[in-house]
């Protein structure tokens, strides 16, 4: 929020610059932006009145002006065209310096010599405004300086406000921190204007149908505006603020908005049937324009400001087009209300509308300040719009705000604060902040004011007490700390083991938000699971109840990105609705893609949904080994996995989770061609189960031995079959057997197969001898002769 100092300077008195004023609102927690210079570098730009304006004559977009500025007519050269004779601009003389930097000279454009320059908003520095020359005010006598119009050089603190702090979202509620910082005094704005004849009442009805969305709606009447321009130093600090102008009676209400922070709304009167206005909910369907001029179709029981045909205005987040103020306008109803901050945020969210007003609204208003603000811009409107007041206002509010009460402990607050703090202290400073205070044993009653929505606890006084003594005054000590001992949560060093277990086959470990949208939980199943009833956006409106719906989208991602092979887990929270309560539980879910799972000679030809499984299957079944837990599994049907694809997990009778291949339909939402499989288990299954102890073997200090052997045996016998065998020999030296090769051909027969194993050998306590090598290796091959019916096969 931008907040220019000579303003600031009128509700409250501070000797102090500008960068004194952001230190001290920094140290009492208000974190500024920066600080940047407006107005500076106009010395030389003057008030001058177009006398003639005609065509260029060497330029078609080129205009040729006689300003008067004084003291002597001048020709200018400009190439804007929304000025015309009569209209006071301006004027950049010869040899005056722009805050651009563009030093003004007399020139020749096109042949022409021109005499000065006339500028734009943003070549004065004003805003970003690049569209026309900056008229001013008809009254303004020419010659006079453009700072005297303006106002003079002045800081601008942009100041970042939090979310909790809904008061300091204006001038005013900016000022009230200055005042209570400095030691003075908060001096409001004189509200003091004529009201008309007419009441308001008569010209102005108003319902609301929901109090609780609405607790309080105003309505005035003012007859007799003249819609034009505002003012040079409203136009000035509206610019400086970031908002640009419009017209006199939509800058009144961004003014005060800026000023009080309580937005405001005013309504052209003859576009209101019959002067009534209804704060109701949409109803199914309805759909209205919005000032943006984009058509929305509202979501049904949005708050809607309306009259007995049409809606007239998103409730607290933006106006409707038709209603709006025009050059026409004569009358005005002008609103000033307070909404429910839960239901304007949803709106906001819903529509993804955001707004001054609505940014305000959503964090709370003040419930008293509805009134003063609509008072503060009649007056405007009378001053600056010709406009006549009818007298009174139409209040509609069912009960008013009871005041907080909330206790404060001395002791608590020096414990906690660190240092002592004298109670009468405490008591300015709170006074200072309009709290009413009591004092009572040990401490105060304090009653904290309607529009510090933040004060609700103990704590939030201490804090208030903290920031304004100054968080730089209290000194920094180091915390106390006392040694943990071990860990002791099983589950916790389970959960690290599994992690551990995991990356050692090579997967990687991925985070999800708990949060996901409808559409990605309804992959895996129907029931969408635990929707939030007010999620902050679409993306997240579903607590998960499955690890694989986003699973799926991360290998999706990575195979956008060109990674075809990828190996994930995730380990994480799931949601489910049991018996009308939130069930949690966690599960491990596990993401392959691509050719990790293949021999290294074999990754050219594409993967196979069988080799995928087998995959997928080869860690499961490793994890659960790891536990001592065997899998059954058992062929079940998924929406998500292809038919047949698909099996539950099953251990120890119980269903841990399920396992298989993602069909095809899903797959080609992600354009993946190739085998995705995936499996989820639930966690507690494994962190009852501690891994297998395990020991450390020695390095052995003698060399291996390897021997190969081939044997041809029938079609039907089994690798497991021959490992079974070669196991059986139990040779202790025996350390490594691996299956390098199967041949089938001519000269073996037919159903006929040659398998060929490399044996390694090697004895801990000796250097074994070829003899002893051979031995072993004929121990093992006799063994598959004698009990496979197999023959050797000669190299």
């Amino acid at each position: 929020m931008k907040i220019p100092l000579s303003w600031l300077r009128e509700y409250v008195d501070f000797d102090d610059d500008a960068a004194g004023v952001a230190d001290k609102l920094t140290f009492s927690g208000i974190e500024m932006e920066g600080i940047s210079r407006i107005r500076d570098g106009l010395e030389g730009v003057i008030v001058a009145e177009i006398t003639e304006v005609s065509d260029h004559p060497q330029a078609d977009r080129l205009k040729l002006c006689m300003v008067n500025d004084g003291a002597a007519d001048l020709q200018i050269v400009c190439g804007a065209d929304n000025m015309k004779k009569g209209d006071k601009v301006a004027l950049a003389t010869i040899g005056s310096k722009l805050p651009s930097g563009i030093v003004i000279k007399k020139a020749k454009v096109r042949g022409i010599e021109s005499f000065g320059m006339l500028c734009a908003e943003d070549e004065l520095g004003l805003s970003e405004d690049h569209e026309g020359i900056f008229i001013v005010d008809s009254s303004v006598t020419n010659g006079t300086r453009i700072n005297d119009v303006l106002g003079e050089p002045d800081d601008v603190l942009d100041l970042e406000i939090t979310w909790n702090r809904a008061d300091c979202l204006s001038v005013l509620g900016i000022a009230r921190e200055v005042a209570a910082l400095y030691g003075t005094e908060l001096k409001l704005p004189v509200i003091e204007y004529s009201e008309g004849s007419e009441s308001a009442s008569d010209r102005i009805s108003v319902e609301v149908t929901d109090a609780e969305g609405c607790p309080r709606y105003t309505g005035r009447y003012i007859s007799g505006v003249t819609v034009g321009k505002s003012p040079a130093w409203m136009q000035s600090r509206l610019s400086a603020c970031g908002i640009r102008p419009i017209s006199n009676i939509v800058d009144i209400t961004n003014y005060v908005l800026l000023e009080t922070g309580h937005p405001l709304h005013a309504f052209d009167y003859d576009f209101v049937e019959g002067g009534s206005i209804c704060v109701r909910r949409a109803l199914k369907g309805e759909e209205m324009t919005t000032l943006d001029g984009e058509k929305r179709k509202l979501p049904e029981g949005t708050l809607l400001i309306a009259d007995p045909k049409k809606a007239l205005a998103v409730a607290g987040v933006m106006g409707g087009a038709g209603s709006e103020i025009q050059d026409s306008t004569s009358d005005v109803l002008l609103e000033s209300a307070t909404f429910d901050p839960a239901s304007i945020h949803k709106t906001v969210v819903a529509l993804s509308l955001m707004s001054e007003s609505a940014h305000r609204f959503e964090r709370g208003v003040d419930f008293e300040w509805v009134d003063f603000a609509s008072r503060r811009a009649a007056q405007l409107m009378c001053d600056l719009a010709g406009g006549t007041v009818a007298k009174g206002v139409v209040d509609a509010h069912e009960s008013r705000p009871v005041a907080r009460e909330i206790s404060l402990s001395m002791a608590k607050l020096n414990a906690v604060m660190g240092i002592d703090v004298e109670a009468s202290e405490c008591d300015s400073i709170l006074t200072s902040l309009e709290c009413k205070t009591q004092s009572c044993e040990g401490g105060f009653k304090v009653t904290v004011p309607e529009f510090r929505r933040d004060l609700v606890i103990e704590a939030d006084l201490i804090e208030e007490v903290a920031r304004m003594k100054g968080l730089d005054s209290i000194p920094a000590i180091m915390p106390s700390c006392h040694a943990a001992g071990t860990m002791d949560d099983s589950r916790a060093w389970g959960r690290e083991e599994l992690r551990n277990q995991l990356v050692s086959f090579g997967l990687t470990e991925t985070v999800n938000y708990s949060f996901l949208s409808e559409r990605l939980a309804s992959i895996v199943d129907s029931d969408p699971g635990v929707v939030l009833p007010n999620p902050v956006s679409a993306d997240y409106s579903v607590m998960r109840g499955s690890l694989a719906p986003q699973m799926l989208d991360t290998l999706g991602r990575n195979l956008s990105h060109q990674n075809h092979d990828c190996a994930c887990f995730e380990i994480g929270k799931v949601f489910r609705t049991a018996d009308g309560s939130i069930a949690e539980g966690e599960h491990v879910c596990i993401g392959l893609m691509g050719k990790g799972g293949r021999y290294a000679l074999d990754r050219m030809s594409k993967t196979t949904d069988e080799e995928t499984f087998l995959w997928g299957k080869g860690i499961v079944e490793s994890i659960l080994a790891e536990r001592g837990l065997k899998a059954e599994l058992e062929l079940s049907e998924l929406s998500m996995l292809e038919p047949g694809a698909g099996v539950r997990i099953l251990v120890d009778g119980k269903d841990s989770g399920w396992m298989g291949i993602v069909s095809s339909d899903v797959r080609s939402g992600y354009r993946m061609l190739e085998p995705v499989l995936i499996a989820e288990l639930d966690v507690d299954i494994l962190l009852h189960n501690e891994p297998k102890s395990r020991g450390i073997d020695v390095i052995p200090a003698f060399p291996a031995v390897k021997r190969d052997v081939a044997v041809i045996v029938e079609e039907s016998v089994l690798h497991e079959d021959i490992l079974n065998v070669i196991e059986g020999v139990k040779c202790p030296e025996l350390t490594r057997i691996e299956l390098f090769d199967i041949f089938r051909g001519r000269g073996l027969g037919d159903g006929r197969k040659s398998m060929a194993y490399s044996l390694t050998f090697q004895a801990s306590d000796r250097t074994l001898t070829d003899e002893q090598a051979n031995g072993f290796r004929d121990q093992i091959r006799d063994g598959i002769i004698s009990k496979l019916n197999a023959e050797i096969r000669e190299a």
